[in-house]
C-alpha cells in the first residue's frame, strides 16, 4: 500500500514538472511582441513628452531674460543723466543683465530707444526668436539660423516715407532722421508695400511719432450697430438713436479690420478710455491705428478745429469719397457721439447707429530710431 501511494505521488510530481518545465518558443514569441508593441506606443509618447518639456523650460528661460531686459531698460530710463540708444547683449555673457538660471549658449537681444525688445537665443538645442512687433516668442529647432537678421524687424519712420507727387509730398523732411516735426508736416507713408497715404504729424516725443491720415480710410461706418451692441452685452437698444454705453464697438472693429495688413505698421496694445465716463473703457490687442480723441483737436473750450489739415478732404455734400466728417473717440452723451465736420467744427452726433455720413480716420504711431 504504501508502494502504491508512493508510486502515485512520484507520478503527480512527474506530471506536474512536466507542466512547469518553462514557456514554450510561441509563448516567448508572443510576449516578446506584445513588449514591442507596449514599447512603439510608449516611447515616441514619452519623447514627446520630454521634448516639449525642454521646449517649455527653454521658453521660460527666454521670458525671464526678456524681463530682466525690460528691468534694465526701466533702470536706466529713470536715470536722467542717460541718454538712451540701443542696448545690444550677446549671450552667453550678456554683461550688465540679470538673468536667473542657466544662460543661453549663443544669441543677441536688443532693447531699443523705446524698451521695445527682440531677441534670437538658443541652447545648442533650440531656437528661441521674438521679433520688436511680435507679441509671443517662436521656438523651432533651426539654430543655424539663430540670429537677429532672421527676424522681421520694426520698420521706423525713415524707412517708410517716400516722395509722392500724387499725395503733394515732393520732398522728405529732415525731421525724419533728426530733429523734432512741427505738428502738420506731411508725409506720404508706405504702410505696407502696395499701399502709400498721405498723413501728418501731430505729435513728436523725439522717439516716435503719431500720425493721422489726410483722409478717411473706406466707407462711412456706424459708431455702434445694434448686432454689435447686443453680441457684446448691451441691453438697452435705442432704434432711433443707438446707445453707446458700450462703446464705438462697430467703428473700431471697422478700422482693425481696415488697417490689419498696414504691415510696415507696429502693431500695439491700446486703451480706448472716453474722458466723459459715459461708457466703459475698451482694450484693444495687437492693433495698427486708433481713433483720434476730441480734447486732440479742438481749441479749449470753443470746439473749434485746431488745425485745417484734421479735416481735410471732406465734404457737404457727403459721399464715401468726400464724407461730411469722421468719428471721434469720445462722447457728451448716452446716445451721442462726437465727429469732426467739413466746415472744422467739432459736433456731437445722437444717431450713433448711423453709417450714412461719417467714417474712419486713422491714428498710427511711428518710431523714429531703433
Amino acid at each position: 500500500m504504501l508502494k502504491l501511494f508512493c508510486k502515485l505521488n512520484t507520478r503527480k510530481r512527474d506530471k506536474w514538472m512536466k507542466r512547469t518545465k518553462g514557456f514554450t518558443l510561441i509563448e516567448l514569441i508572443a510576449v516578446i511582441i506584445i513588449l514591442s508593441i507596449i514599447a512603439l506606443i510608449t516611447v515616441p509618447v514619452v519623447m514627446n513628452i520630454i521634448e516639449r518639456a525642454n521646449k517649455s523650460a527653454f521658453k521660460d528661460s527666454a521670458y525671464g531674460i526678456i524681463k530682466a531686459g525690460e528691468l534694465y531698460y526701466s533702470k536706466q530710463d529713470l536715470d536722467f543723466d542717460n541718454q538712451l540708444e540701443n542696448i545690444i547683449f550677446t549671450f552667453p555673457e550678456a554683461n550688465g543683465l540679470d538673468i536667473n538660471g542657466s544662460r543661453p549658449k549663443s544669441g543677441d537681444m536688443i532693447i531699443n530707444v523705446n524698451g521695445d525688445i527682440s531677441l534670437a537665443i538658443s541652447n545648442g538645442k533650440y531656437c528661441v526668436r521674438k521679433g520688436i512687433n511680435d507679441k509671443d516668442i517662436t521656438i523651432d529647432e533651426n539654430i543655424d539660423d539663430c540670429s537677429l537678421s532672421s527676424i522681421s524687424q520694426e520698420k521706423i519712420l525713415k524707412d517708410i516715407v517716400i516722395t509722392s507727387t500724387e499725395l503733394g509730398v515732393t520732398e522728405v523732411d529732415g525731421c525724419a532722421t533728426s530733429g523734432i516735426c512741427e505738428n502738420g508736416t506731411a508725409f506720404a507713408i508706405k504702410v505696407n508695400d502696395i499701399e502709400t497715404y498721405k498723413f501728418y504729424i501731430i505729435n513728436d516725443t523725439g522717439k516716435e511719432v503719431t500720425l493721422i491720415m489726410n483722409k478717411n480710410l473706406g466707407g462711412n461706418v456706424a459708431w455702434v450697430s445694434k448686432e454689435d451692441y447686443l453680441k457684446s452685452g448691451g441691453t438697452a437698444w435705442n432704434e432711433d438713436s443707438g446707445n453707446n454705453e458700450l462703446g464705438p464697438l462697430t467703428l473700431l472693429k471697422a478700422l482693425e479690420e481696415r488697417t490689419k495688413n498696414w504691415s510696415n505698421i507696429k502693431s500695439y496694445d491700446y486703451e480706448l478710455v472716453d474722458n466723459s465716463g459715459k461708457y466703459q473703457s475698451i482694450k484693444m490687442t495687437n492693433v495698427k491705428a486708433r481713433i483720434l480723441t476730441l480734447p486732440e483737436v479742438y481749441n479749449d473750450d470753443d470746439f473749434i478745429i485746431k488745425e485745417t489739415y484734421l479735416y481735410e478732404n471732406l465734404s457737404a455734400s457727403n459721399t464715401n469719397e468726400q464724407p461730411i466728417g469722421y468719428w471721434l473717440s469720445t462722447s457728451d452723451g448716452s446716445d451721442s457721439g462726437n465727429y469732426v465736420n467739413y466746415d472744422g467744427n467739432s459736433f456731437c452726433v445722437n444717431v450713433v447707429n448711423s453709417d450714412t455720413s461719417l467714417g474712419i480716420r486713422p491714428v498710427i504711431k511711428i518710431s523714429k530710431n531703433l
